[in-house]
């Protein structure tokens, strides 16, 4: 999946080709969490935009009474990438909302999505049913058969066709999990904001009720669009930061429930859960503590926990409770409050997640997690030297990784040629690293600042000789 963005805030040109782990480095206001935050805008939206897309469509199909069929050849004429890029221009309009910018900041935004190479979705089957809230009475059922472009619907009780709209949205779900979902993965982001959305998590529930009061207590008469106050109220955050404080605020409803990556990979959770060093408990009534490994240590409220626990409490309850093989995870700074024995224990556990089938997209400042990549890298050769090294520190054969998994982009700065004599301009940019079987990952980025400390030391310690 390669994306394309330009004029995206401090972004100017750039482009995305994600890999099952994609690495973004760069300085400090270079326009990494624009990427970050407009890739995942996409990501989570996709559905919903292409529901608007095939809404006339699906509703033509449906006007007759009984059984119906969409041929998906048909109806995509094997293009899907102009599908795609329907929907990329439709979500460019809602930049905006996205990213919490203003509109004249992104008022010549681009962004790109396409799938390289063949697309064919005739290898998949599919079966699904809607019933009745009972769960007894089938009100509908969609099926595809493998090799067969046909999408075959079948209204069970004719009432559904009343709920035009739910009906349409069911058939659009089918075919965004046929067509589309292969491409577009399912995805959860850990925005650089989710340490505070923790610790603030009631005060926000309070804020919350606040808003639902003001709009019971307002004149019908005086609002021709309820939405209108709603809008006036939003807290304006960014989509990451608004979609982060909704998973905290579910935490103690999703707690007992286990993940198709933990019931299938246990030892990811004991992976995580030496990187925090404890546990995170769910004590009902009372709400969310941390529990420190070791007998007689006291349980901990998130105010009272490190921030390092704080930093990573929905990673950890999105790995225990909602990970599935197919999914992207998105880190906005991993190594946030993490001492570097823990940045390279993350590492690992990344490292480890990938190997399960999730891919991972990662907005990086560490030189200890690069690093620790590069050494999970260069074991991947499995030489006899490397599988001594590997069982001399200790690392497990599901922490190696392969270096054709992996692609780091760094922000650059890159000079365009303008109109008129001698006129240039810099521009922000992203290009890809090299990637060392080998060696690993070159950085610029963090090698040129630790040569400049290192030859700044050698100078004090020995200058004064020369």
């Amino acid at each position: 999946m390669k994306f394309e963005l330009k004029k995206v805030g401090l972004i100017d040109d750039a482009i995305v080709d994600l890999a099952d782990l994609t690495i973004l480095c760069g300085e400090n206001n270079t326009g990494k969490t624009y990427v970050t935050y407009a890739l995942y805008g996409f990501l989570r939206s996709w559905r919903h935009i292409l529901f608007v897309e095939l809404e006339g469509k699906i509703g033509e199909i449906l006007k007759e009474p009984t059984n119906s069929q969409i041929d998906l050849d048909a109806l995509f004429n094997n293009h899907i990438n102009k599908y795609l890029d329907r929907l990329a221009k439709r979500y460019t309009k809602g930049l905006p909302r996205v990213l919490a910018s203003s509109p004249e900041l992104l008022s010549e935004a681009v962004f790109m999505v396409s799938v390289p190479g063949e697309i064919s979705f005739h290898g998949r089957d599919y079966h699904r049913s809607i019933k009745d809230t009972t769960g007894g009475k089938t009100l509908a059922t969609l099926r595809k058969a493998k090799d067969s472009s046909i999408l075959e619907i079948l209204i069970g009780d004719q009432s559904l066709t009343q709920s035009r709209l739910g009906l349409i949205d069911f058939v659009s779900d089918a075919i965004a999990d046929v067509v589309f979902s292969p491409y577009l993965p399912d995805v959860f982001i850990a925005s650089a904001e989710r340490t505070g959305a923790a610790i603030f998590r009631k005060e926000l529930d309070f804020a919350r009720t606040r808003l639902i009061e003001a709009l019971g207590q307002q004149d019908r008469k005086e609002i021709r669009n309820p939405f209108d106050l709603f809008e006036q109220m939003q807290p304006g955050y960014a989509m990451p930061v608004q979609d982060n404080v909704e998973f905290v605020r579910q935490l103690e409803d999703i707690d007992k429930q286990v993940s198709p990556l933990v019931e299938s990979h246990p030892k990811i959770l004991e992976e995580f859960e030496a990187v925090i060093g404890g546990t995170y408990k769910v004590v009902k009534g009372k709400g969310l503590y941390y529990l420190p490994k070791g007998a007689g240590k006291p349980r901990l409220s998130m105010s009272e926990s490190s921030s390092s626990v704080r930093a990573l409490l929905d990673i950890g309850f999105y790995l225990r409770c909602r990970a599935k093989s197919g999914d992207l995870l998105m880190i906005d700074e991993p190594e946030l409050n993490l001492h570097p024995v823990n940045q390279r224990a993350f590492a690992r556990l990344i490292a480890c997640i990938v190997n399960c089938g999730i891919r991972v997209f990662m907005t990086t400042h560490s030189d200890y997690i690069i690093k620790e990549l590069n050494t999970l890298i260069m074991l991947n050769a499995q030489t006899e030297h490397t599988k001594a090294i590997q069982h001399k520190h200790g690392y497990g054969d599901e922490e190696r990784i392969d270096p054709a998994k992996v692609k780091l982009f760094m922000t650059c700065s890159v000079t365009e040629k303008r109109e008129g004599k001698g006129k240039r301009a810099k521009l922000n940019s992203l290009r890809q690293a090299t990637i060392h079987p080998d060696q690993g990952i070159e950085v610029e980025t963090f090698d040129t600042t630790i040569e400049t400390m290192s030859a700044i030391q050698t100078e004090i310690l020995f200058g004064g000789e020369l």
